[in-house]
């Protein structure tokens, strides 16, 4: 292994995990509900469960892991203290668009509408791929399944999903005035 090549995969690392502390929910969701569908729940399913359909499966799976990806957000909000001493920048960011105020340091202020940006980004993103996947699977549980206990169970993962992504453009929309104007926060 040379050099090069750890370095490289070094970048792509703390590249990664800048993603995930600094990414919308949603857009975490969007990004790895499916994937963990497929690579872990899927499997797993089939580990204890052979009988089932693989229309069945697939629903069992996606419903196990959904939960997953709301755990290891906020897992990463709970963790605070331990967060702003591995990305210090990032923290502050978090914290001034879920307080609402501006930060105090320059660079971190100079940071913020780029940081805003990408969070509506992500989150318009993510949005449309969420209430997708939640429409597919609900076609899928009442067409293919016939079971409607898991159709409102993805029809209410889907509520959430867009009070979330209101929760966030309106906190970005608040806070996105008070960088232009100096003075107010």
């Amino acid at each position: 292994m040379d050099v090069d090549s750890a370095a490289a995969r070094a970048g792509v690392s703390e590249r990664w995990r800048s993603f995930l502390g600094r990414a919308p929910g949603l857009q975490l969701m969007a990004v790895s509900w499916a994937p963990m569908t497929l690579l872990i729940g899927l499997p797993v399913g089939w580990l204890f469960d052979r009988e089932e359909s693989l229309v069945e499966a697939v629903l069992d799976a996606a419903l196990g892991v959904v939960w997953a990806v709301p755990s290891i957000y906020l897992s990463q909000r709970i963790v605070g203290e331990a967060g702003a001493l591995r990305d210090p920048e990032g923290y502050a960011l978090r914290q001034a668009l879920r307080g609402g105020t501006v930060p105090a340091d320059d660079r971190v202020r100079a940071e913020l509408p780029g940081y805003l940006a990408g969070q509506r980004r992500g989150t318009r993103v993510g949005l449309p791929v969420v209430l997708g996947m939640c429409l597919g699977l609900i076609l899928l549980a009442l067409l293919g399944a016939d079971r409607e206990g898991s159709a409102v169970i993805l029809s209410v993962i889907a509520a959430v999903s867009v009070a979330v992504a209101a929760h966030t453009l309106i906190r970005i929309r608040r806070l996105a005035p008070l960088l232009t104007t100096p003075g107010r926060e």
